[in-house]
């Protein structure tokens, strides 16, 4: 495919430095300069590194697996990869010191410091050192009484006192969870590209989180919780529930943060398994990178080239998490929650809630008897009452207005009993979904103008959500579809726009789909805010807003609900209304009303007006007896988003031939990478107390942090790195998330085995390690660079002063609010959310509850992180991120100066 000597050519062309043109004089030196010149340079190169990846496939594609052979051989001596062997240097460097003043981090740095001819930087001021102490551990500044009283304490063991202090604060466990959750994954959506849905009970996790590392809970024993604390609690639904038992199965979401999508792919079978796959291979990411600190991703599809992992070791991985995640049998992310409440919390709950549904009963009831007084009347221009008049085909059919296939196949059966089928009972119309691929429509026969004359008019179609009773079908659908402007389902035609989908879901808004010629439709968007649940009356009302613009308003018992979304011309051709069968949409509807806006300047119209006016009064009264009553509503206890395995025996785990979901290969067994096992011959799965799991998690979470292996080794060197990362800015190994072959060296190697051995030996306690790092005098170093010092270590790799670099997104945001006094003291619960407003910046509200707490405690949406935030490189965490890039630009100046 390529010449020899590609990658040679490669790199004199676009080097992976950011030094261009090479430092080295080349042929091609003068092509270097003139790219750079023209800006080519970051283009060209991220085309040299896709090249050169396709090389180097090409190259061994016939060759031995590259995990084979010489990458074992290299993981056999590799220092990551090696039993924990730690041990201490002699004195420091100043004779006249008692070695017992002198800690062994501090013997390690000097000695390195030696070797390159230089010294430790003097000790910084007081004040500095206790608010670089305050910051690191509590994420908060210190106040000027602890400033004072630090500075004026001059006894020996004055830091040793306040480092205490600031361990115990409860602080320190919400700054630390926020650097952990980063690596776990975490957010409070979905983040499926069409629909980034909510996870309303994800924060249960982020408290749990906080409360360990306040506690200090060993972080071995912890890790094992958020693996399998299901399997460890021996508890099924149903059981009693103590504070240890919901911790365990709070512990669980660890294994769900990923992005999982699957509660909104609609698509093919074969699109729907591919979803399933990612939020199984999403998991399977973050504790490779979490934990083992490798790449493990790297192995889906073929041998690593550059790990000595191989495909076979990434699927018998997989083999371990399958049965939580089984493809053929899969659980969507709102149907993985339990009930676990304490003794008494729900009898307490059940009263509350309550008095809330009867308060919120009132205040409808009162506004809806306002409207049907009121309400001046609309002009009708097609209904239905299914009040058993005519035949349901008289009115329904399933083709669209214009089209002679159905839409949709099987096509719904009209008067049929077996899904797909529409029929009418008891006087309202049930939809019946059968399963299978693809998606099918029961539409109106005539078609309608979606376009409002005049500037102003509107024309909105409506109707009843009613309670589910049909048999053999669940109590509450996963989501309703409808459509407007309904005219061309085969999509053979060209007219572009129409077939508008609104996605509806059980919580949150809804999402909007546009249909184009030739292509499937794509998603534009989403209206309102309060999702589908029986009892309410639910629709849209589209406005004219101009000649070729219109709104799409969600509407919800007369009312509009959220923001709207602009619509063009093109995109209301006419056509049916109509509603969509597909994945599991079975529902039950009542009173299909599409009216108009009375004629402008008609008497009815300037009732109507009159009526509107008045209407919004009384929605302000409605809303401000129901913020009353919401303010004093309890959350549901023990409701907790968890993962379990599904069935107590697992399924085959196929190996998927060059990772795709549709060539499934041979089954794997579980199995441990054999280049950290080295024939410890530990159980791929332990039994299990109540015995409804395969103990799988289990027998995996104990092989991770087993005594004195090369397994539970990596996993403390991979901790530690990543809290001195925190500590200092950077890692002792550069590249945090990859501590495999292909990974930095350690700058230090023997403090980073030191300070893992110090780790585990201490009962694997963070807190140990924060006072082995902050109590040491080479944190406690003044930031002054040295001429002599920065002439030999410009990048201060050695530790010859304490480093200057800039705080994270949440430090910053955290650090503004405590120091002008106005910090929200929550320590817990629900996100703070952090909607768009009209600007497009994504914050939370000033009246908001909780919008001046800390950063932690604010929604996070993987699609929509805080704007000042991101301004500032918080990441939108795909995956997960265990290493943050640190920019610098122009409008994080701006951002401090007028946000």
């Amino acid at each position: 495919m390529f010449p020899d000597g590609i990658q040679e050519t490669l790199v004199a062309l676009f080097p992976m430095t950011e030094l261009m043109p090479p430092r080295q004089a080349s042929g091609f030196h003068g092509i270097g300069r003139a790219c750079l010149r023209m800006g080519l340079i970051p283009i060209l190169r991220q085309i040299s590194r896709f090249a050169m990846a396709v090389a180097m496939l090409a190259q061994t594609e016939a060759a031995e697996p590259a995990a084979s052979g010489s990458l074992f051989s290299r993981a056999q001596t590799h220092w990551a990869f090696q039993p924990l062997s730690a041990s201490v240097p002699g004195r420091g460097s100043d004779p006249a010191s008692d070695e017992s003043q002198v800690s062994p981090l501090d013997r390690f740095v000097e000695r390195h410091l030696r070797a390159q001819g230089l010294s430790p930087s003097p000790q910084a001021d007081a004040a500095t050192r206790l608010r670089r102490m305050a910051i690191v551990l509590t994420g908060l500044p210190p106040t000027p009484e602890d400033l004072q009283a630090f500075v004026a304490d001059h006894r020996p063991e004055a830091t040793e006192i306040w480092l205490e202090r600031y361990l115990a604060s409860p602080a320190y466990g919400e700054r630390w969870a926020q650097h952990w959750l980063d690596a776990a994954g975490y957010a409070d959506s979905n983040g499926y590209f069409n629909a980034d849905s909510d996870r309303p009970l994800a924060f249960r996790y982020r408290d749990y989180v906080i409360r360990s590392i306040n506690q200090d809970k060993p972080f071995d024993r912890w890790i094992r919780e958020q693996l399998a604390g299901d399997e460890m609690a021996g508890w099924k639904p149903g059981d009693p529930v103590t504070p240890e038992i919901r911790n365990l199965l709070e512990a669980t979401h660890f294994l769900r943060n990923g992005q999982d999508g699957t509660g909104e792919s609609d698509g093919n079978p074969d699109e729907v398994r591919v979803d399933r796959y990612y939020a199984l291979e999403a998991c399977q990411q973050i504790i490779g990178s979490s934990l083992l600190g490798l790449t493990v991703q790297c192995a889906k599809c073929h041998d690593h080239k550059f790990e000595p992992i191989t495909q076979k070791d990434y699927y018998a991985l997989q083999a371990f998490f399958y049965p939580a995640f089984p493809i053929e049998d899969w659980v969507k992310p709102n149907d993985r929650v339990i009930e676990a409440p304490l003794i008494g919390e729900h009898a307490d709950w059940l009263a509350a809630e309550r008095r809330w549904e009867n308060g919120e009963a009132q205040a409808r009831a009162a506004l809806s008897c306002w409207m049907a007084e009121h309400q001046s009347p609309l002009k009708p221009l097609w209904e239905d009452s299914f009040d058993g008049l005519g035949s349901l085909g008289d009115r329904w059919s399933n083709t669209v207005p214009g089209e002679d296939q159905p839409a949709g196949s099987p096509p719904v059966s009209i008067g049929g009993s077996v899904g797909p089928a529409a029929r009418v009972k008891e006087g309202v119309l049930q939809l019946i979904e059968g399963g299978g691929s693809g998606d099918r429509w029961l539409s109106t026969r005539p078609p309608f103008s979606w376009q409002p004359p005049l500037v102003g008019d509107w024309i909105q179609v409506t109707f009843d959500l009613v309670a589910l009773k049909i048999e053999g079908q669940a109590q509450d659908s996963d989501r309703i579809g409808y459509v407007l402007a309904a005219h061309d389902f085969a999509d053979r035609g060209t007219q572009s726009g129409g077939n508008l989908l609104i996605d509806g879901h059980p919580t949150g808004a809804s999402t909007v789909h546009l249909d184009y010629p030739g292509a499937d439709s794509k998603s534009i968007g989403s209206i309102g805010g309060q999702g589908y649940r029986a009892g309410h009356n639910y629709g849209v009302r589209i406005i004219r807003l101009e000649k070729d613009r219109f709104s799409l308003q969600h509407w919800v018992d007369g009312m509009a609900d959220g923001k709207p979304l602009t619509l063009s011309a093109s995109d209301l051709p006419p056509g049916g209304f109509a509603f969509e069968l597909c994945c599991g949409r079975s529902f039950q509807v009542d009173q299909v009303r599409i009216q108009a806006s009375p004629r402008a300047g008609t008497p009815e119209h300037e009732r109507w007006l009159t009526y509107e006016l008045a209407l919004q009064t009384q929605v302000q009264e409605r809303d401000r007896r129901l913020a009353v009553l919401k303010a004093q509503r309890l959350p549901k206890p023990g409701r907790i988003a968890w993962v379990s395995d599904v069935h107590p025996e697992p399924r085959p785990v196929p190996l998927l031939k060059r990772g795709n979901p549709k060539t499934p290969g041979e089954p794997v067994e579980p199995a441990f990478p054999g280049f950290l096992d080295r024939g410890q011959k530990l159980p791929a799965a332990l039994p299990v107390p109540h015995g409804r799991t395969t103990g799988r998690r289990l027998a995996w979470a104990h092989w991770l942090t087993a005594p004195g292996t090369p397994q539970a080794a990596l996993l403390a060197r991979v901790t530690v790195n990543r809290i001195w990362q925190q500590c200092w800015g950077i890692g002792l190994v550069e590249t945090s998330e990859n501590l495999g072959l292909s990974g930095s060296p350690p700058t230090h190697p023997e403090l980073l085995e030191w300070l893992a051995a110090e780790f585990v030996n201490s009962g694997w306690s963070l807190k140990h390690l924060h006072r082995q790092i902050l109590g040491s005098r080479t944190f406690q170093q003044s930031s002054a660079p040295r001429a002599e010092a920065m002439s030999v270590d410009p990048s201060n790799r050695g530790l010859w002063r304490f480093p200057v670099h800039r705080l994270d997104a949440e430090g910053i945001r955290d650090l503004m609010i405590a120091a002008s006094g106005v910090l929200d003291p929550k320590s817990s619960g629900p996100y703070v959310p952090t909607p768009r407003n009209g600007d497009g910046e994504v914050l939370a509200e000033e009246s908001a509850p909780g919008a001046r707490a800390r950063s932690v405690f604010l929604q996070h949406r993987r699609t929509q992180v805080p704007t000042w935030l991101v301004n500032f490189d918080a990441p939108s965490l795909v995956f997960n991120c265990t290493r943050r890039a640190r920019t610098t630009m122009p409008l994080q100046s701006l951002s401090l100066l007028n946000s």
